[in-house]
């Protein structure tokens, strides 16, 4: 078993305000290896964490796309499974990011790390490590809802795993996106 690489003190933020800080710090890693610009909410009324920018012109497409994220953090292993992560959302906020009519795509992501604090990052002469693994799916690619539910299974495919080249074509995949104006998702 791996040595801790830390115990965090009595009196320290609740771990569940931990998990978010540290995906939200994931997040800004990535993007900053991007070039891209993450802008934060005071309200995650509208199921986004943060929006990611980008400068760049994909002519003929959006010049400056942004995708909304809607960030989870877990340590929890049974959430994990073979070949994906299993993350129950509430109606409210599955529908919110399956909603064709955003204005920016949604993009869900779960960060898996492990349940001890002192296992999350590791610093030696190589730098720091994260142990952990952010695992994303796009909210126009969610299933309809099924009726009578008060929550919904997503499983975030393990091959979908948020890294800088990763970030970089769901941009370019933003800068295609064209909100449907038609009926929008409940």
């Amino acid at each position: 078993m791996m040595p801790t690489s830390h115990v965090v003190p009595d009196g320290s933020l609740p771990l569940n305000d931990m998990k978010e800080e540290l995906s939200m710090a994931y997040v800004h890693m990535l993007s900053s290896a991007c070039g891209l610009t993450v802008g934060t909410w005071s309200k995650d009324f509208d199921c986004r964490d943060v929006t990611l920018s980008s400068s760049v012109d994909y002519s003929p497409n959006l010049y400056g796309p942004k995708i909304d994220i809607q960030l989870k953090c877990t340590g929890q292993e049974s959430v994990v499974r073979s070949n994906s992560v299993a993350w129950s959302l509430d109606t409210r906020a599955y529908g919110k990011m399956s909603k064709l009519n955003r204005s920016n795509p949604a993009l869900f992501c779960v960060l898996v790390t492990d349940a001890d604090v002192g296992l999350w990052l590791r610093h030696d002469r190589e730098g720091l490590l994260a142990r952990s693994h952010m695992y994303w799916h796009w909210g126009h690619d969610l299933p309809p809802i099924r009726s009578a539910q008060d929550h919904q299974v997503v499983h975030l495919g393990k091959s979908n795993i948020l890294t800088p080249s990763t970030l970089l074509i769901l941009m370019e995949e933003a800068s295609k996106w064209s909100p449907s104006m038609g009926t929008p998702t409940p």
